[in-house]
């Protein structure tokens, strides 16, 4: 997404600068003035040697790292110390360095009489804007220690939700790898020698046997081509990922692909309903709050949807009346949000959705991965034992040759 360069007033004070993320210019205005700011510059950020690379080392900083920072400043706001105080002993207390420099970054604003919201505001990818507005929501209210221990049960939550996918998808992936080399090793080196002595006695050999010679002839030769198509096709399938409507394509297959589509709707549905229900819970406006939760949306096609929710709500819908034009939006979370709105507890209910989804998350990942590992068990097996058959076939014809 672009960033934007802003230079910003908030009352009589001095003006403010940062960098914003936005989908245009408009965009970045709108989202200034909602923030509560007057804009005084808004210009798409070319970026400059130093900050470009302290955005990179902020992608690299890791979700347990700023859980870890939000927990440490909840407990030393909530025990009575200064601001300023608290983030210099996290930053001395910090192991990452990266991390460090950001804390840093934070004090020294800080103490330059930003509020922390605002200091965090310069930092959208290590801090998204879900989280900011929180800050600024408790400290408005009074409300900062209350909210810190909110944000640390939502990236807690997060984080647990993530590692449970990622872990899911190491022993399949692990098997997917180890079973590609062998089966590549196997036909690249190892059955080149058995075509050798085949050839040799000019023996009549099975059609599986010719099959798998022709292949290992072709990998024995063409191998180092094979692998440099391979490392291509990978980096042309990044590439093409990185852009905006590649990712959207790929995003649409996922919810097309019947296994898949149970997960990745379910994770984005959990984080949809708790980013709302916080929001909301925090006094955070409607149309702001669905504005920051689409940003926090991973699927850029359901991200879309999320969209199309907040612009319904402008219209003077409902949430839940607005849901009926997002397509892949499950039932239950359109009832669940009109029994919210009607019974006007709808923070705690989209919470309480967050918590259903969460548990599906689990069984769905449980399940793609019991479906999953039998099939890639199955097909690697199939294939190995087509080659080796292929390749003892020969030996009996062989043998009663070499009998006769």
């Amino acid at each position: 997404m672009p960033q934007f360069q802003y230079e910003v007033k908030k009352g009589p004070g001095t003006a403010t600068t940062g960098i914003i993320e936005a989908e245009n210019q408009r965009a970045a205005v709108a989202r200034l003035r909602d923030m509560g700011y007057f804009p005084l510059r808004v210009e798409e950020y070319q970026g400059e040697e130093k900050q470009d690379t302290l955005r990179h080392a902020l992608i690299r900083i890791k979700l347990k790292d700023r859980n870890v920072f939000f927990r440490q400043l909840a407990n030393l706001c909530e025990s009575g110390m200064v601001l300023t105080r608290a983030l210099r002993t996290l930053s001395e207390q910090t192991t990452n360095p990266k991390m460090t420099k950001v804390i840093d970054q934070l004090r020294d604003e800080v103490q330059k009489g930003s509020s922390l919201a605002e200091a965090m505001d310069k930092h959208p990818k290590l801090f998204p804007a879900m989280y900011c507005a929180m800050i600024r929501a408790g400290e408005t209210g009074g409300m900062m220690e209350e909210n810190l221990w909110r944000i640390v049960s939502f990236g807690e939550q997060e984080e647990e939700l993530r590692g449970k996918a990622v872990s899911a998808m190491v022993y399949p992936v692990f098997l997917s790898i180890v079973g590609s080399v062998a089966i590549f090793i196997l036909l690249s080196f190892v059955f080149p020698n058995f075509v050798k002595i085949f050839e040799e006695f000019n023996a009549q050999l099975p059609l599986p046997t010719r099959m798998v010679m022709a292949l290992c002839g072709f990998m024995g030769t063409w191998w180092w081509a094979i692998l440099i198509g391979i490392a291509l096709a990978i980096a042309s399938l990044v590439s093409f990922a990185r852009t905006e409507s590649g990712r959207k394509q790929i995003d649409g297959l996922l919810l097309r692909i019947p296994v898949v589509k149970g997960v990745v709707q379910k994770y984005e549905m959990a984080k949809f309903a708790r980013t709302l229900g916080t929001l909301l819970d925090n006094g955070v406006p409607v149309l702001t709050s669905l504005r920051i939760t689409s940003e926090t949306m991973t699927n850029l096609v359901l991200r879309d949807e999320v969209a199309t929710i907040h612009i319904g709500v402008t219209e003077g819908e409902s949430i839940s009346e607005a849901m009926r034009k997002a397509p892949d939006f499950p039932p239950l979370v359109m009832s669940m949000f009109a029994v919210g709105e009607e019974s006007g507890r709808i923070g705690s209910v989209a919470k309480r959705v967050a918590d259903a989804y969460d548990l599906e998350v689990d069984r769905a990942v449980k399940a793609a991965t019991a479906l999953f590992e039998p099939l890639l068990i199955v097909f690697m097996g199939v294939v190995v034992g087509f080659l080796v058959i292929a390749m003892l076939l020969p030996m009996l014809t062989l043998s009663s040759v070499v009998g006769a």
